[in-house]
């Protein structure tokens, strides 16, 4: 990724305009409705789902930054969290967040080396901070653009990186199962899944975009078959999305579409603004509009 997905102007309008959550709210196998609350105001929106052994809460961040996911996952003693934002801001009220919860971070996870899941780990800085060894690589190949990210919005936190070696396959958090596994050239280089199958839940991060435009610089053909893999997961219920609110499976033949479209699209048109014209009108209730910007480098 080479240019910002949002201006100054865009954080600030969305901040002007963003709405009060209310985040003491628990739901069963069901999207928490947010309901106002003076004394909470937050940016984003928390999402909770109660699945059997654990819970899902969901922090999507507001338009200003493509409504991008941190995913909290709660056991019985301790949390395990997937990407850390973009902005600090966004990111101070992720960790503000899963403090209230009154359980130990037992780690926190890098699903794959973009910015807006990566810059806001330094408000987890006291966290182990963990990837795949192939993650890793591709994170510190962009070192150099992340400092530029951080530069462009006037953040001068340190860069917390994430340490390799996470193992993939089978693993357990707080002795619930889960299946960690690794998709190659899809909408990044490298991308980590999460399945808890005990929930009917699978992590897949940005290779979903839930009701929204996704990033068009992938391999459309890896991704598509990406979530045709995850598509066919046994007792699917819930998918985290990257961006947009965890969704049902459902959400999955329609990003298949958006990305066969997106493709025919870009394809097609003689130049960024014809393609991005096109797929705002066929998508005119879409989220992420800012990732449309990166259109121009298909040309």
């Amino acid at each position: 990724m080479t240019k910002p997905i949002l201006n100054r102007r865009q954080l600030i309008t969305a901040a002007a305009s963003a709405g009060v959550i209310s985040t003491a709210f628990a739901t069963t196998g069901k999207v928490a409705q947010a309901a106002s609350h003076a004394a909470t105001p937050m940016a984003g929106m928390i999402t909770i789902h109660k699945l059997g052994a654990v819970t899902l809460h969901s922090y999507t961040a507001p338009e200003a930054s493509a409504l991008v996911n941190t995913h909290i996952i709660e056991t019985a003693n301790e949390l395990h969290i997937i990407d850390a934002q973009f902005l600090q801001s966004f990111a101070s009220e992720v960790r503000a967040y899963a403090d209230s919860l009154g359980k130990p971070i037992k780690q926190l996870y890098l699903s794959h080396a973009h910015p807006d899941h990566l810059l806001g780990a330094a408000q987890f800085a006291d966290v182990p901070f963990v990837t795949s060894d192939a993650v890793r690589a591709d994170a510190e190949a962009s070192t150099d653009m992340f400092e530029d990210r951080k530069a462009q919005f006037g953040d001068d936190t340190p860069l917390y990186m994430p340490e390799g070696g996470l193992g993939l396959g089978a693993t357990s958090w707080g002795g619930v199962a889960v299946e960690i596994a690794e998709i190659k050239d899809a909408e990044a280089a490298n991308t980590l899944t999460f399945h808890i199958p005990e929930a009917g839940l699978v992590i897949a991060q940005d290779l979903l975009y839930a009701n929204a435009h996704a990033f068009p610089l992938g391999n459309t053909p890896n991704w598509i078959a990406a979530l045709e893999g995850i598509r066919a997961t046994d007792d699917l219920r819930l998918v985290g999305a990257g961006h947009g609110l965890p969704a049902s499976p459902g959400a999955l033949d329609d990003a298949i579409a958006y990305l066969i479209f997106q493709n025919e699209v870009i394809t097609s048109s003689g130049d960024a603004e014809t393609a991005v014209a096109a797929l705002s009108e066929a998508y005119p209730g879409y989220g992420g509009a800012g990732l449309l910007n990166f259109v121009s480098y298909r040309y």
